[in-house]
């Protein structure tokens, strides 16, 4: 136990460690934001879509999309945050990936204490 301790404290001073092991920090916050997210998004509502695209021109019609107002309402139904998640889960597994080297790291200084 007295190990361990004086290893974490001999850490705080280590460039590796913190090179290590903030991408990790930065990955499980990127996680947390987009679990937290994916709870406090409701989903969309098909009524709320038409309301949105009423005045959107039905009689357009694109040859392989449908019509303007049927883009209007696929436009409204996709989630508001789709890009932000493919992000945060790209960086939330590029830290996480991270978290093997630090593992290893701190076994690696473990033994040599």
């Amino acid at each position: 136990m007295i190990k361990i301790l004086i290893i974490e404290v001999k850490l705080k001073n280590n460039f590796w460690f913190y090179f290590f092991g903030i991408p990790v920090l930065f990955g499980i916050v990127c996680l947390s934001i987009l679990f937290t997210l994916k709870i406090a998004n409701k989903p969309p509502i098909f009524n709320d879509a038409l309301e949105y695209c009423k005045y959107m021109d039905n009689n357009i019609v694109y040859s392989d999309m449908g019509t303007s107002q049927d883009l209007c309402i696929d436009d409204f139904m996709v989630l508001p945050w789709e890009d932000l998640l493919i992000i945060l889960i790209f960086l939330g597994l590029i830290g996480l990936v991270f978290l093997i080297p630090l593992s290893v790291y701190y076994i690696i200084r473990l033994f040599n204490y």
